[in-house]
């Protein structure tokens, strides 16, 4: 066997079930085609926001309703992750991929055949479930067959099409308003569906420990997993009421809200202390830089899909953009976010450094957020391309940076689950960013227009609304009152952006204690390695070294490290050792 092909059979990430991909074809299948089912789900996370209007002027939606139409996308995407992660241990990651690839096939179709918002909202939801799914399991899978120290490249590939997909959504979605029907959004869909059903069986072929399907079944997680579902959407449902449908303490927004928030610590406590099997794992969150490094993967996702989905809003209503040169607008973000994240993965991938990335990435999405206050109608070109090239840059260097930090933190056998719990925050992070991002809008813009003595019908249709704006005479001064409107809710939505960006930049982070771990040696009488590592170290992976067996010299010069950790233990004399027969090729 080579050492090129040894290097590329990474440990088991989830407890032993998946050892090595079965053929070169089949690596190099899930390699090239993990990016483009990233890129699927992206472009779906955003490619409705130009179409809103049109799909609320069409199927006769409010203003909340038509944010829903994003929400309930992003928060099936969201909620469905963990549990989609940890069915995929216990059925197989191909099972569980072509599931998830029916569920999106099924939503699309669904959707694309909507006669009213309840059809469109379970279309989409549905939709979420399976993006979710494909999106999260593609990463577990790279986790599965390519050794940590080697991910930063291939994390590079897929960060780049997940970034090129949520880019570029809103500029094909403005296309389709323009030149189409919105049902084409759905549409098109159809073609990366029949790929994934063509793809996933020869491709994702991972040998696993078989059992019965009664095991399995038993393995499921089924009370955690309904528990966190029911209550994470108890939650969003009262924030994206609250102020809008009903009263902040009327009893529709307040009872779910508080049912939300201790179902929610509730599944917390049950799956840390009583789930046999829990899809949230403790083990996660052993340190206070894995903390702190999952709550930036969740404050991130909100802050990119605010930006994301109401810089559009500012182009269309206040610009008065048509939906096409919305999202030509919206391509500085993408020509400063993709290279960064590259850039910063390479970075890392040669010095191991990833703290200082995610430092500057705050920094500048702290400045370029506080400059997007300042836009309104006369705001030049020049700048706000300048202001959103900063945004893209700063988020670049954070994604690829949380990304690559959240597995160097974990333990060796749980880099799978720590992929999943990062996708996972940080697409609920998505999802509180769009549903807190509509009320505050929705509220701030309503105040306005109470103040100026116009209809505040108006903020509960500001979607549909915008097709009518375009039609006002540019001097009305009717029509001048409106944009300021819209402007005051966007300005709230960035306001709100700002402090939270301005809140992880100045929390002062806390050294970790560390974490001695002494190895454990066939022979006693080898002398332990010197070195005992912390768990805050910012290199990729913290040193382990737990059932490491000393070798000779030359075995550990033509051994092919998995991971940072094994690299750390062949620089001192050692290499991992299981003794679990077949865990090891």
């Amino acid at each position: 066997m080579s050492e090129s092909y040894e290097g590329r059979r990474s440990r088991s990430t989830d407890l032993g079930s998946y050892i090595v991909c079965e053929s070169d074809l089949g690596f190099k299948i899930c390699l090239t085609r993990s990016p483009e089912w990233t890129h699927g789900s992206a472009l779906n996370s955003t490619i409705i926001v130009p179409v809103l209007p049109t799909i609320a002027s069409d199927l006769n939606g409010t203003a909340v309703e038509a944010f829903w139409a994003g929400t309930s996308f992003l928060l099936t995407y969201a909620i469905f992750q963990p549990f989609i992660a940890a069915l995929s241990d216990i059925f197989g990651r191909r099972e569980v991929m072509l599931a998830s690839v029916s569920l999106f096939t099924a939503g699309s179709l669904i959707a694309c055949l909507a006669q009213n918002f309840s059809m469109l909202l379970t279309g989409r939801s549905i939709q979420g479930v399976g993006a979710g799914g494909v999106f999260v399991l593609g990463y577990v899978i790279l986790t599965d067959i390519v050794p940590l120290r080697q991910r930063p490249k291939f994390t590079a590939i897929i960060q780049i099409a997940w970034a090129i997909g949520t880019i570029l959504g809103p500029l094909f979605g403005g296309i389709i308003a323009e030149h189409s029907i919105w049902r084409w959004t759905f549409y098109i869909n159809f073609p990366f569906c029949a790929i994934g059903f063509v793809i996933v069986p020869i491709a994702v072929r991972l040998k696993r420990q078989e059992s019965t399907l009664i095991y399995k079944i038993k393995q499921v997680d089924w009370i955690g997993g309904s528990l966190f579902i029911i209550s994470i959407t108890l939650l969003l449902i009262a924030i994206s009421w609250g102020g809008t449908q009903f009263a902040w303490d009327h009893i529709a927004t307040f009872a779910p809200m508080i049912l939300g928030i201790f179902g929610t610590l509730y599944t917390i406590w049950y799956e840390f202390q009583m789930a046999n099997v829990p899809f949230l794992r403790k083990g996660l969150f052993y340190c206070r830089s894995a903390i702190a490094a999952y709550i930036c993967s969740l404050i991130q996702g909100l802050e990119l899909y605010i930006a994301l989905y109401y810089i559009p809003l500012y182009f269309q209503a206040v610009k008065g953009l048509s939906p096409v040169l919305t999202g030509i607008s919206a391509l500085p973000i993408t020509s400063s976010l993709v290279p960064a994240s590259v850039f910063v993965a390479g970075i890392i991938a040669r010095t191991g450094l990833f703290r200082c990335a995610i430092w500057m990435g705050w920094v500048l999405t702290t400045i370029s957020t506080g400059l997007l206050l300042l836009s309104n109608t006369n705001t030049k070109t020049a700048v706000w391309a300048t202001v959103l090239i900063l945004l893209g840059f700063g988020h670049g260097l954070v994604l690829s940076a949380l990304n690559l930090g959240v597995q160097a933190i974990s333990t060796v056998n749980s880099v799978a689950h720590a992929v999943a719990m990062y996708s996972f925050l940080r697409a609920v992070g998505a999802a509180l960013g769009v549903g807190i991002g509509g009320t505050v809008f929705q509220n701030a813009m309503s105040k306005r227009l109470s103040v100026l003595g116009l209809p505040t019908d108006i903020a509960k249709n500001a979607e549909a609304y915008i097709e009518v704006l375009h039609t006002l005479p540019a001097n009305s001064v009717f029509k001048i009152n409106i944009i300021e409107c819209y402007g005051t809710g966007i300005q709230g939505v960035f306001t709100d952006l700002e402090d939270e960006s301005v809140s992880i930049e100045y929390k002062k982070p806390l050294p970790d204690r560390p974490m001695i771990k002494a190895p454990t040696l066939i022979n006693p009488a080898l002398p332990a390695p010197a070195y005992m590592a912390s768990s805050s170290d910012n290199y990729l992976g913290t040193f382990d070294f737990e059932d490491c067996e000393p070798q000779p010299p030359y075995f550990v010069a033509h051994s092919a490290p998995q991971t940072l950790r094994t690299c750390a233990c062949t620089y001192r004399g050692y290499v991992p050792f299981s003794s679990a027969t077949g865990t090891r090729i």
